[in-house]
């Protein structure tokens, strides 16, 4: 009865912290069916609203709670997931998402005694590799250090989780102070440096420059640029070290690091392929265990724009300070955020701000140049892609993107031999790239110039990438083109399944199909095509083939 008359008590704090909502319960149906609405459309905040409100209904339904908890802090709204959790704490205390909360909660708080009686008793629910680097971490802040290091040795189930056992170690030995044995970890007795990202990169060098090893701490960035470490935080490392400064060792200074971590190199496997709401999850708590960690709150911003949640996204984005080396790439982030909410006009700002803040910047350039081309506004796109690749002596094969990007703003300019230059030097950096292979094929078809070459260009990006809807259509528009009208009803099937809403495709294969006598079918797939908001002048010239049919429309434009 007194655990039941706590958890209303709590239940009741919830309600009233959720103050958009009346404070009396109005039935479960409804609520509840909101929420779930509000949860598959990745609503969190409203999805979190909603479930207190079923909560008010049916004070029992352990779902009900989890379900709030979870989506308050997928929303980053702590405060009332902390007092969910303790609803469920005191009726479902083996709960291992509250468990996790209750524990951030009470590192956040220093009570790390407390945060181990709330962290789950075994591995049984979590990734053996989270459990054992948080529970290790949890003990060196109670001041158990010899049971936190052996809780590190103990990482030996695969390679990987031994890898990143003595990783955590290194940085726990050098929050300890021992730094020579952090550094003999890392260095990785002899073998190759034990660095797994860039954070374990900064560790190296902070502590090898303590110890008086500035030398040896170069020696370690050059070793990393070799292997493609590029970050700005390494580059103003090394600036430092030619200046003669010594670093301290700054990556720990306090246990929740370690922690925030751990659930941030979860959460990235996690989130690798698609969006995973229990990698938002983990990411979430890892940025209330450590506010300035950089890397958790670029995955929450990622993880939340994949998930169409723009406006957290756009938070999270612009919570990235300025002396940090990803500032440039959050708004980057944070740009392509306000383009895919339609706020074409602040995305600009954006990145117009930060190329004149960062004028030789590749990325922020071609990031301009984007958002330009994206706006239909060549001439300006244009511009900015000049301004990167001037920047490129030797430019490597990546940025073939580059190349490609100018020659389509050149072409949809009208400037048809500085698009063929660029598409060309495109295909030099990259050779067989189908994309640029399709523009090239499919730019000769319109100009009806180079079939032959248009052909085997269409063809061999369509071997390439035989799922890619633009270019299948352009492999049944080729055959349209050469008059192989039969051979082009079986591409152009494919790319309609492919991109069935694409009004240009569904009005190709209109075409193709007129052509082959199937006029009913033709003039359906016309009708499909004016349902899809085509271009104007599409849209027109579609309306008088749906009037008077293929071959008359064909005729009045060969007669202009």
């Amino acid at each position: 009865m007194a655990r039941r008359f706590i958890t209303a008590g709590i239940l009741g704090a919830v309600l009233a912290s959720v103050t958009a909502l009346p404070l009396v319960a109005q039935g479960l149906a409804g609520p509840y069916l909101a929420a779930t609405a509000a949860n598959v459309d990745n609503d969190y905040k409203e999805a979190g609203r909603y479930y207190v409100q079923a909560m008010a209904a049916d004070r029992d339904n352990g779902f009900l709670r989890q379900s709030a908890m979870v989506a308050f802090v997928s929303a980053g709204d702590f405060e009332i997931a902390e007092n969910i959790a303790k609803a469920i704490e005191a009726l479902e205390p083996d709960n291992v998402y509250a468990d996790l909360v209750l524990t951030v909660e009470r590192v956040n708080a220093g009570d790390f005694d407390g945060a181990l009686a709330a962290f789950p008793p075994d591995d049984a629910q979590l990734s053996p590799m989270l459990w054992n680097l948080m529970r290790a971490w949890i003990l060196l802040g109670q001041g158990d250090t010899a049971a936190a290091f052996d809780g590190f040795d103990n990482m030996s189930e695969n390679p990987t989780i031994a890898l990143y056992g003595r990783y955590n170690k290194a940085l726990a030995l050098a929050y300890s102070g021992d730094l020579e044995g952090a550094s003999t970890i890392l260095d990785g007795n002899g073998e190759t440096p034990l660095h797994l990202n860039i954070g374990s990169i900064v560790a190296h060098v902070q502590i090898l420059s303590e110890l008086g090893r500035n030398a040896e701490a170069l020696s370690v960035l050059d070793g990393a640029a070799q292997r493609g470490f590029r970050d700005v935080q390494l580059q103003d490392l090394r600036a430092q070290l030619e200046a003669g400064e010594s670093l301290r060792f700054t990556q720990v200074d306090d246990p929740s690091y370690g922690m925030a971590e751990a659930l941030v190199t979860i959460a990235e496997a996690l989130s690798r392929d698609e969006p995973n709401r229990l990698a938002l999850f983990y990411a979430r708590l890892a940025q209330q265990l450590r506010p300035s960690s950089v890397e958790a709150t670029m995955l929450v911003g990622d993880i939340l724009e994949r998930t169409s949640q723009y406006a957290l996204a756009e938070e999270a984005y612009a919570a990235v300070p300025r002396e940090s080396g990803e500032y440039k790439s959050a708004n980057i982030g944070r740009a392509e955020v306000l383009r895919k909410k339609g706020d074409i006009a602040a995305a600009t700002e954006t990145l117009e701000a930060l190329a004149r803040d960062f004028p030789q910047d590749i990325n922020v350039l071609n990031a301009l140049g984007d958002i330009y081309r994206g706006a239909e506004n060549y001439k300006d796109a244009i511009q900015a892609y000049s301004l990167a690749i001037d920047l490129l002596e030797n430019p490597p094969a990546g940025y073939w993107v580059l190349y490609y990007a100018r020659g389509i703003s050149y072409e949809q300019t009208g400037q048809w031999p500085e698009a063929e230059a660029d598409l060309r030097r495109a295909l030099d950096l990259s050779p067989d790239q189908p994309q640029v292979l399709n523009y090239i094929g499919y730019s000769f078809l319109e100009m009806r110039e180079n079939l032959d070459e248009a052909q085997q260009m269409i063809e061999t990006a369509a071997a390439r990438m035989p799922n890619n809807g633009y270019i299948i259509d352009s492999l049944g528009w080729m055959f349209y083109r050469l008059g192989k009208f039969e051979e082009a009803v079986a591409p152009m099937e494919k790319a309609v399944e492919l991109m069935p809403v694409d009004p240009i495709i569904n009005d190709h294969f209109g075409d193709v199909l007129w052509k082959v006598g199937r006029k009913r079918e033709a003039a359906f797939q016309w009708r499909r095509s004016l349902s899809f908001n085509p271009e104007p002048e599409d849209a027109a010239r579609t309306l008088r083939k749906i009037e008077v049919g293929l071959d008359v429309v064909l005729e009045e434009e060969a007669a202009k």
